[in-house]
């Protein structure tokens, strides 16, 4: 069992299988090979038959798959072998970056609208797990709204001061996201 971050480089070993055998010459010679491996995890893995060594020829990706399990059989010269079961976890890195949908928004508003009106709906989702997929949103600039966050990843662009629309007309809203 190995624990292996999803932004292992291409080519990087992440666990070496070993097995001995007592028996010599070309009977004790050991090959390793892998059994009954997924296509995918095909396009991920190799093995060195020779080494033993179980090394990156795709990315991971926590997000897609988050464990693989390999079956890694080990031949003698001879017609005799064993098996290992391989489980590598693949552990989340920040590697995904928040994702700020607007569901609802008002285009004009009234310059007498009361405090606390709903000018707009926002989703905020990040891929990432755990700690690296907690999202905080923040406005930019000094506003006369402000952000109310109602569920996980779900806020209100609300105003939060009278509006005048001969003072300042028009408003240029931005929510930043951040990880």
């Amino acid at each position: 069992s190995v624990r292996v971050p999803e932004d292992v480089p291409v080519g990087s070993i992440v666990v070496i299988v070993t097995a001995t055998d007592a028996d010599e010459g070309m009977n004790g010679h050991v090959k390793y090979s892998l059994h009954k491996i997924s296509y995918q995890e095909s396009e991920i893995f190799q093995l060195d038959s020779e080494r033993g060594e179980i090394s990156l020829k795709g990315e991971l990706d926590f997000e897609e798959i988050s464990s693989h399990e390999l079956e890694v059989q080990a031949h003698d010269g001879g017609e005799l072998f064993d098996t290992a079961k391989v489980l590598i976890t693949v552990m989340d890195v920040n590697d995904n970056a928040p994702k700020l949908i607007v569901s609802s928004l008002l285009s004009a508003i009234s310059e007498d609208t009361p405090l606390g009106t709903v000018v707009a709906l926002l989703h905020v989702e990040d891929r990432d797990s755990g700690y690296n997929g907690e999202v905080q949103c923040s406005l930019d600039g000094v506003l006369p709204f402000r952000l109310d966050r109602t569920f996980e990843g779900y806020y209100r662009v609300v105003t939060s001061r009278e509006l005048d629309r001969e003072v300042v007309s028009e408003y240029n809203v931005t929510v930043r996201a951040a990880d």
